[in-house]
């Protein structure tokens, strides 16, 4: 019976030592055009901690920091990320018990080198939400957690992509 429980426990420490490794994934982030003025939707790499545990890191990684490689470090250091450096940050439950998707923007605010509007910058990251999706979450809604003077505008596009058709395009950037 100990020898039993004793592989039991091993292979119980072996799928959490595997859940827990990382590796390269992908995911979409919405990143300031720079002098463009535009947003650009970008399928960008990202460091996964949480890689192998089965679960769409993708999702929460669309708010992950983005400071590209550069040939020039002591100039270009800046977050490009418009999700992170604003403060939305996208979630999930663990697809196989709870289907939830959820952005919590309690820390929603506009730093000023950025040009872009605040409902862009909302729809372009929801575009990236929509572009990571598991088919497994494809009609779940949204839940937003905001502060009361976002509500009523991020509802209004909330409401609008729960209500989209999740195969077609959200959001389009202007070129």
């Amino acid at each position: 019976m100990r020898h039993i429980l004793s592989v039991l426990a091993s292979v119980a420490l072996c799928t959490v030592a595997e859940a827990s490794e990382s590796m390269l994934n992908t995911t979409f982030q919405p990143l300031d055009g720079l002098g463009s003025g535009t947003i650009k939707i970008v399928e960008v790499t990202c460091h996964d901690w949480y890689g192998m545990s089965g679960q769409p890191t993708g999702i929460g990684l669309i708010s992950a920091p983005n400071i590209p490689p550069t040939n020039n470090p002591k100039e270009a250091n800046e977050n490009l990320n418009l999700a992170s450096a604003c403060g939305l940050r996208f979630g999930c439950g663990d697809i196989e018990t709870t289907l939830e998707l959820t952005l919590d923007a309690t820390d929603f605010s506009l730093p000023q080198r950025f040009g872009h509007s605040p409902e862009h910058i909302l729809r372009a990251s929801l575009e990236c939400l929509r572009r990571c999706l598991p088919e497994k979450l494809r009609r779940t809604a949204v839940t937003l957690k905001t502060t009361k003077p976002n509500e009523d505008w991020m509802g209004k596009i909330i409401a609008e992509f729960n209500a989209h058709d999740r195969t077609k395009v959200f959001f389009t950037p202007a070129e």
